[in-house]
């Protein structure tokens, strides 16, 4: 294996194409920063805080794919390990290495950034030791959109401290990533059936999830409300966002709309609007 095999790997595993990807995880991670540092002055040590972020949710992809694997074979052939550019024991490696990094610089940042780090690494263990095993539909995803939500939790604890705030960071992307999950699973649905992997995609019906998007979206939207200070008039572009989300939602339910349209939607939901109240907070004067 060369070289270039290992970076395309590391870039595959990583999850940096399509960009959009890449920029919801950055997103989730540092509106919360924002927000909770200090007379809203971002310094260094939230930078490597992003990197230890990004190490782990690397180490966490690439686990994903180690123990997905067989599924991936018949649903993502051009994954890393079923493609052949890597073998399971080298992606082993790959997470390994990233891993320590993450946790090496999350020690740097501070012991609750670093309990943080640890409760995301037992969430995410649990999933293949745990859930997998239950076959219950939607366990999964659960565990999933909990661990994706850890990254802003992670973010607020780089200058943030545990209380009620926290809570409501943690809650506002619990709420975005179940309605994005719940489209996600709902376009896995033929290859989760033909991989026998319980999903929710497999058991919901369009309106179902429809259903399941527009409500989580404007509860997503009315959260981070009251995470912002300040609130009006600078949220009416995350609301105005969140509006658009869920007609194209509803417009799916009724066959109007593709899933792809509602997921990419959601995605640039979150992204943008996560971005918008960050630049304002950043810009000062603003909120």
């Amino acid at each position: 294996m060369t070289t270039t095999d290992y970076a395309r790997a590391f870039v595959q595993f990583n999850r940096v194409t399509p960009p959009r990807y890449f920029a919801v995880d950055i997103a989730i991670f540092s509106l919360p920063v924002v927000l909770a540092a200090p007379d809203n002055s971002v310094g260094t040590v939230a930078a490597i805080g992003l990197l230890s972020w990004l190490f782990v949710r690397g180490a966490a992809l690439t686990l994903d794919d180690y123990f997905d694997a067989e599924a991936d074979a018949i649903e993502k052939a051009y994954r890393p390990i079923p493609s052949g550019l890597v073998t399971r024991r080298q992606a082993l490696f790959i997470a390994v290495a990233m891993l320590l990094a993450g946790l090496g610089l999350a020690a740097i940042v501070g012991p609750r950034f670093l309990v943080a780090v640890i409760a995301l690494l037992s969430i995410l263990a649990s999933d293949p030791l745990v859930f997998n095993k239950l076959d219950v539909p939607g366990i999964s995803t659960l565990v999933t959109v909990t661990s994706v939500s850890m990254a802003s939790c992670m973010g607020w604890l780089v200058y943030g401290d545990v209380g009620v705030s926290l809570v409501v960071v943690f809650a506002t992307t619990w709420f975005w990533d179940l309605s994005h999950d719940t489209i996600g699973a709902y376009l896995d649905r033929d290859g989760d059936t033909q991989a026998d992997i319980q999903s929710l995609g497999r058991d919901l019906s369009r309106t179902t999830v429809a259903g399941i998007v527009g409500v989580c979206t404007v509860v997503f939207a009315s959260l981070l409300g009251t995470a912002v200070p300040g609130g009006f008039p600078w949220i009416l572009v995350p609301f105005g966002l969140s509006g658009a989300v869920v007609v194209i939602t509803a417009g799916f339910g009724s066959g109007w709309f593709r899933p792809q349209t509602v997921r990419r939607a959601v995605e640039w939901n979150v992204v943008v609007s996560y971005t918008f109240v960050a630049v304002s907070f950043v810009g000062g004067g603003l909120l």
